[in-house]
């Protein structure tokens, strides 16, 4: 394990160990289609004082929404101004504007419903949590937030490797991560084989 916060560099108190999963998205004229494969074991760290930050931050809802809510907020306001616009200066083509607006009104309300609903969620959750559980989980939130996403072509999520996902089955493991069928059975023998490694 790194004995550094992935975040701030200061020793970490939270070990954090995830499992990698890549993924290419491949689109063709029938269509798109994911590869997957899994990755290396990551092994990293959180300080306590970022994990209090994080958790201090997620059980804020309105402040963990704004960085969600500020670009969906832009694009209603455009809405808005594309809506002006076409009402009192454009005579031709209208309806495409008004369409436009409309559009992009609805894109950005929804967009801010949604983060704000995700952001409220969250924060029920880590109240309902014991405090050294939603620690923990602010500790994953923070090492989510600065890990690698990208690795050349490939997207890259990860799988965190502890009690809660051990106790899980590999079907659990592809709705919540977003696995394929034989990946979700891979990434749950690689897991469990780690585990008894150790």
């Amino acid at each position: 394990m790194d004995d550094s916060c992935i975040r701030c560099g200061n020793p970490a108190t939270y070990p954090v160990r995830a499992l990698e999963v890549r993924t290419l998205h491949i689109r063709s004229l029938s269509g798109e289609k994911s590869i997957q494969a899994l990755g290396n074991e990551v092994a990293s760290g959180v300080c306590k004082a970022c994990a209090r930050a994080q958790l201090s931050l997620a059980t804020n809802p309105p402040q963990a929404a704004k960085p969600q809510i500020i670009p969906f907020a832009a694009v209603f306001a455009a809405g808005i101004l594309i809506e002006a616009g076409a009402f009192l200066f454009i005579r031709q083509s209208r309806q495409v504007f008004i369409l436009f607006g409309l559009a992009a009104l609805i894109c950005g309300a929804l967009g801010i419903w949604d983060a704000v609903k995700k952001a409220k969620e969250k924060n029920r959750a880590l109240r309902a949590m014991p405090e050294t559980e939603a620690l923990e989980e602010s500790a994953w939130d923070i090492f989510l937030s600065e890990a690698p996403k990208k690795e050349n072509q490939n997207d890259l999520t990860y799988i965190p490797i502890n009690e809660k996902t051990l106790r899980r089955k590999n079907g659990d493991l592809m709705i919540l991560y977003h696995l394929l069928p034989e990946i979700a059975v891979e990434a749950w023998k690689r897991i469990h084989s780690q585990e008894e490694e150790k």
